[in-house]
């Protein structure tokens, strides 16, 4: 079973996060999906008031997480980041992960704007390297 990562695609860090999620998931572990399609892909997802306040992440074993745990749990999916979420939550360095996630969410539009992440639909497994597409339309170019 993969793991659902609910993102917001009307915001601009919430897709550029996304899109860096796929690009690094080579194993095609993350199934990446827009929130505002949840009632579609994912049932059992929670409420839209929720979903729109924070990342969600539905792991393999069917538990939903949110915000920056949700974060440790897509990350931990990924090889390459693995070890980083787990050292992460087995030290205190998972005291200050809610708290920067909390902030970065409550900013995120600032965030956007400074960043210059602009909402951007998420590539395609083409577009990352991957075998096959079907995640989405291709990169506008500049994003």
């Amino acid at each position: 079973m993969t793991v659902l990562v609910l993102y917001d695609a009307d915001c601009g860090i919430c897709t550029r996060s996304a899109c860096w999620l796929a690009s690094h998931d080579r194993d095609r572990r993350l199934d990446l999906q827009p929130l505002q399609a949840a009632d579609r892909v994912a049932p059992d997802a929670p409420p839209a008031g929720e979903l729109l306040a924070a990342l969600h992440v539905r792991a393999a074993d069917g538990r939903w997480h949110r915000g920056g745990d949700a974060v440790l749990t897509a990350l931990d999916v990924i090889p390459r980041w693995r070890g980083l979420a787990r050292l992460v939550r087995r030290t205190p360095l998972h005291l200050v992960v809610e708290p920067a996630y909390r902030l970065v969410a409550a900013n995120r539009g600032l965030a956007s704007r400074l960043l210059g992440a602009e909402a951007c639909p998420l590539p395609t497994r083409t577009a990352v390297g991957g075998p096959d597409a079907g995640r989405g339309d291709e990169p506008s170019p500049g994003a």
